[in-house]
């Protein structure tokens, strides 16, 4: 059981969302818009450089543990430091944005 709930805005980049499918995106920073809606800024490989783009998540994450937050329909965050993602692609493009920027 928790003792305290930590919001998503004060978990330290980088986050991982990962969704149903195997799908993920990579988030470096997150920054609450409006009520219930939060601006993701991601990163993905595309044309073999590394690229920013935006996705927006409409629901507040509920903090379900150390470093995990959960949303509907099966999908969560959670710091991509945590020692469960050792093997996970998006561990190896953090480590190249972070050597590129």
């Amino acid at each position: 059981m928790l003792n305290q709930r930590v919001d998503i805005l004060e978990a330290r980049p980088p986050l991982l969302l990962s969704m149903p499918g195997n799908a993920w995106h990579l988030i470096i920073s997150v920054e609450k818009i409006a009520e219930e809606k939060y601006r993701c800024t991601c990163i993905k490989h595309q044309d073999n450089s590394i690229q920013q783009y935006t996705q927006e998540i409409s629901e507040t994450p509920f903090h379900v543990g150390e470093g995990i937050w959960e949303l509907s329909y099966g999908s969560e965050l959670m710091t991509l430091l945590d020692n469960s993602l050792g093997d996970h692609p998006a561990k190896m493009l953090w480590q190249q944005w972070c050597q590129s920027n």
